[in-house]
């Protein structure tokens, strides 16, 4: 349901900077007040990759992928238990850290990556293909690496479709990770602030990180994700792998035929038993020319 979320928490007074080795400041001059205030970055921390805190607000800002905080990887799909488990696990670790207990309640969203796998299999180049295509209404399209990514954005939303696979083998996970990632088409969509505060007027976590925000979000998404004819012959990329080049040339060439001479002028080209095969890996084609609708299964969150 969701990976990345930046998390923020406010009036936390006498916060013990101290208690941290690797710490970055960063002063600045409050106009209101014309004093200096200190932002400071802590770093090193296990399973939080950032932790801010600044003086201005007495406030704690976190951002930390939950998959990963839980699990060690991000292929795992969340559930709303997993949700409950995170925050107890974030609390215990942050008074461990640094004696502040922080309710879920008092959390802020400042952002959450909603996301989803989809199990492509062998048709996973296809599916970025035709996502490439595609034209949603007020967003550009964009594409990186041939088709390996498509993102569909504006100034304030982003959704984004990649080759779950690739991106961890190119971050060299674990064998395992990897092997589980197979066939995956990753969505992930980050609902710009005015969409989560329409969710919850003071985009409050607790609130926004459940399974009937995350429908609220994707269910937007749902009805662009049909698809029609794969390309005009029908051909598709692992029809095409598990078949050698001879074939695919061969019904490559007939399919034209077919399209200048229709049927019947192209019967003086075959012999009869010839052209039986060569229907028969059309019927073939014909079952294949479209692709199924991506669905998320609503029921096992």
């Amino acid at each position: 349901m969701f990976d990345t979320v930046r998390l923020k928490a406010t009036g936390i007074m006498n916060f013990p900077i101290d208690r941290f080795e690797n710490v970055e400041r960063k002063v600045y001059l409050c106009d209101s007040s014309e004093t200096l205030l200190s932002v400071y970055f802590i770093k090193g921390i296990n399973k939080l990759p950032f932790i801010k805190y600044q003086e201005s607000d007495n406030s704690l800002e976190i951002e930390v992928s939950i998959p990963k905080y839980l699990y060690g990887e991000n292929v795992t799909l969340l559930k709303q238990n997993d949700i409950d488990v995170f925050f107890t696990q974030l609390s215990e670790q942050l008074y461990s850290l640094c004696k502040v207990s922080i309710d879920k309640s008092e959390w802020r969203a400042k952002r959450i990556d909603v996301c989803w796998n989809f199990q492509a299999g062998n048709k996973l180049t296809d599916y970025m293909k035709q996502l490439s295509l595609k034209k949603i209404p007020r967003m550009n399209t964009v594409t990186y690496n041939q088709v390996e990514t498509v993102i569909f954005q504006n100034k304030s939303k982003r959704i984004q479709f990649y080759d779950k696979e690739k991106e961890c083998r190119d971050k060299k996970c674990s064998p395992e990770v990897i092997e589980r990632a197979w066939g995956l088409i990753r969505m992930e969509i980050s609902p710009p602030d005015y969409e989560m505060k329409e969710y919850s007027t003071c985009r409050q976590a607790e609130k926004l990180l459940t399974k009937e925000f995350f429908m609220f979000v994707t269910r937007k998404i749902i009805p662009h994700l049909d698809f029609q004819i794969v390309n005009e012959h029908g051909i598709t990329s692992d029809w095409i792998m598990s078949h050698s080049i001879n074939k695919v040339e061969t019904l490559i060439g007939f399919c034209e035929l077919m399209q200048i001479y229709g049927i019947g002028g192209i019967r003086g080209f075959y012999k009869e038993s010839t052209l039986d095969n060569r229907f028969k890996l059309l019927e073939i084609l014909e079952e294949t020319k479209t692709l199924p609708r991506l669905e998320i299964d609503y029921l096992a969150l």
